[in-house]
């Protein structure tokens, strides 16, 4: 999932934290609501293999290549748990996770507001994918495929926005850019969720558990391939230097 990083929040503009005050107030009232309504867990063992994954899963994140932001490999558990248990319990997972993402490696310095802000986009990207997957459709397929579409806008959007303020760029480009790396991964989440929610009816809930092996793989290719990108753009920059220098 895409979260905003090292952005410089010590000198905030007043768009970006009345953007920061509505999601966080948002998100907060989409939560509040959920626990309000949160009856008896049905089944606590599901509930926790759920959260274990999401979590572990969110450990392992990439930083986007020339952006302030990052992402990691919980997405297929997030979509799962908004198929498989109830709002309330989908909404703590998401948040759950993504705390833990904010917090990926634990050497690394913290900013409180990076953390609320990431944790409130997805609290209310998991209230909105968990309206769209319910809204009308019985078709498990479908719903995935649209619950993973309405993620991927949910989750981008206010991290593009909220990049493009601090850093004085345009939302417009950065979503672009977000998009253009991130899209493939939701793609394959979605195909993901997809075959676990059919291995369901055949081997249980366990099988999430069964997957995170694979989210590690893709983990690990992402961050190849992030690299990658960054040793080409460095060599590019090198080069273009080299060129302005033979000029002269």
């Amino acid at each position: 999932m895409a979260r905003m990083e090292r952005t410089n929040m010590n000198t905030l503009s007043t768009k970006a934290k009345v953007l920061i005050a509505v999601v966080v107030v948002s998100s907060l009232a989409v939560l509040g609501k959920a626990l309000l309504n949160w009856g008896q867990v049905q089944d606590y063992g599901r509930f926790a293999a759920y959260l274990l994954v999401a979590v572990v899963a969110a450990r392992f994140k990439v930083s986007l290549p020339r952006m302030t932001g990052s992402m990691s490999v919980n997405l297929p558990f997030i979509l799962l748990a908004l198929i498989e248990l109830n709002l309330t319990e989908a909404l703590i997972i998401a948040a759950a996770s993504t705390f833990v993402q904010c917090f990926w490696p634990e050497s690394k310095k913290r900013n409180m507001v990076h953390v609320v802000f990431n944790v409130a986009v997805l609290v209310i990207a998991a209230q909105l994918t968990w309206l769209v997957m319910r809204t009308g459709t019985h078709n498990a397929a479908l719903a995935i495929v649209l619950g993973a579409i309405t993620v991927l806008i949910a989750n981008t959007m206010p991290v593009a926005a909220i990049i493009a303020i601090t850093e004085s760029g345009q939302v417009g480009r950065i979503w672009t850019q977000i998009l253009r790396l991130t899209f493939p991964y939701y793609l394959l989440a979605a195909g993901i969720a997809g075959l676990v929610k059919l291995a369901n009816y055949a081997v249980g809930w366990q099988v999430p558990v069964m997957i995170l092996p694979a989210m590690l793989l893709v983990y690990h290719s992402y961050t190849t391939y992030f690299h990658q990108l960054s040793d080409l753009a460095m060599v590019s920059g090198s080069a273009a230097m080299a060129a302005r220098a033979g000029s002269r």
